[in-house]
């Protein structure tokens, strides 16, 4: 099944991570536990789905990517996606929208470009996928 066939027939939004990342891992920890009506679906961006999902559009950042009713959003701009997505109290973080997104985007790059670093990585994904089932596409 290619990535456009789930894509189009998934309700869920899907948020693509970086497997390798702790801090990544934390956030989708957080995030599932944060998700009480299950809107959120996760991938790894190295994944099967992941990486068609980049190709079908031509995509070569690796960022935090969500895709959401047919359109992708990456940076700064998932991040308030998901906020938005997750409603209250999480929808309070979008006041932060007032900062131009170039600049957001430079806080999230230079997190980002540290975030091994500061968190450290690991070899696999950390998140338990029983636990979870039908919510992690890895």
């Amino acid at each position: 099944m290619g990535a456009h066939s789930l894509l189009t027939r998934e309700k869920s939004a899907i948020v693509f991570f970086d497997t390798d990342c702790l801090l990544c891992n934390r956030t989708v920890q957080l995030l599932l536990k944060a998700d009480s009506k299950k809107l959120l679906k996760f991938a790894g961006l190295g994944s099967e789905l992941g990486i068609e999902f980049k190709n079908q559009f031509s995509i070569s950042i690796d960022s935090v990517l969500l895709y959401y009713k047919g359109r992708y959003y990456f940076k700064s701009k998932a991040f308030f996606k998901i906020s938005g997505i997750l409603g209250f109290p999480y929808n309070v973080l979008q006041v932060f929208r007032v900062i131009p997104g170039r600049i957001s985007d430079k806080v999230y790059d230079w997190i980002a470009k540290n975030r091994f670093k500061w968190f450290g990585k690991t070899d696999h994904c950390l998140i338990p996928e029983k636990k979870y089932s039908g919510r992690i596409i890895l």
